[in-house]
């Protein structure tokens, strides 16, 4: 279906590097840093992952939320990485994190065996350190459980007290037990589902969106794309949705053509 679009829009070049992790003298850090500085990303927290990765050229999508059984996949599409993101549990911060978990495995395990014990952990190593990197952060994280800079901090980097406190044992800031007694205290708060504070609405895919959105003000129906596309109608509204449920406006009627040019689409990379 992206293929079908990119016919007549022009997408961001796809730019993900393979960074193989092999043995265990590869480092998934190593891999997420240098992730970081192939795209250029500034020193600091990531404002809006899935922006940032589209402008790489990594297609984002949301799977129905009721017919997905992971949290997140990835594959190597026909032009472009895919990540499908399953938006069923609506939490900003998971999100953020599934999406850097996919991506370490784009980069480090385009031809890993999926779904082995090694290969997640690197991914979430990867993820931690490509949301969290240790030398940007090691000096905020508390030795503590101190909840009150752990919300903070949650706030500031855009993800979990789950992912801060494993983050701070990781890093040698948080001492095993004082992490084991911390993720006790979440558990009898109920913290483990449902985190308190507020939860920002999920980031957004804008790639396939804007593609639709850029085409139907040239006249060109979904119903036209989805025809090219030989996808069923409902399957090419949900893929092209900004939101995890359908939230394109349809116009019924008579299916125009398509245009013959090629149009550009994110003319700035971030």
């Amino acid at each position: 279906m992206a293929a079908t679009l990119e016919r007549h829009v022009e997408f961001p070049v796809a730019h993900v590097p393979n960074l193989e992790v092999r043995g265990d003298s590869d480092s998934p850090e190593e891999a997420a840093n240098a992730l970081r500085a192939s795209w250029e990303i500034p020193v600091g927290p990531i404002p809006h992952l899935v922006r940032t990765a589209e402008n790489e050229g990594v297609l984002v999508v949301f799977s129905a939320p009721a017919s997905a059984s992971v949290d997140a996949y990835s594959f190597e599409g026909m032009s472009r990485p895919v990540v499908v993101l399953n938006p069923a549990k609506r939490d900003y911060y998971r999100q953020r994190f599934d999406l850097a978990h996919e991506l370490g495995h784009l980069v480090m395990h385009s031809d890993a065996e999926p779904g082995s014990a090694k290969i997640e952990a690197q991914a979430d190593r990867f993820a931690a350190e490509f949301l969290m990197p240790g030398d940007q952060i090691a000096d905020s994280l508390p030795g503590k459980a101190n909840w009150g800079r752990l919300q903070q901090l949650k706030e500031s980097w855009g993800v979990s007290l789950q992912a801060l406190l494993y983050r701070s044992r990781a890093l040698g800031e948080m001492s095993d037990v004082t992490y084991r007694n911390a993720m006790m205290f979440l558990s009898s708060k109920g913290w483990r589902r449902q985190e308190p504070g507020v939860m920002p609405i999920l980031e957004q895919p804008s790639l396939l969106p804007s593609s639709v959105s850029l085409l139907g003000d040239s006249g060109v129906s979904c119903q036209a794309l989805a025809e090219e596309s030989r996808v069923p109608f409902n399957l090419f509204k949900q893929i092209c949705s900004r939101s995890p449920l359908p939230s394109i406006d349809i116009q019924q009627g008579n299916v125009q053509g398509l245009p013959s040019g090629v149009v550009s689409i994110f003319s700035e990379r971030r």
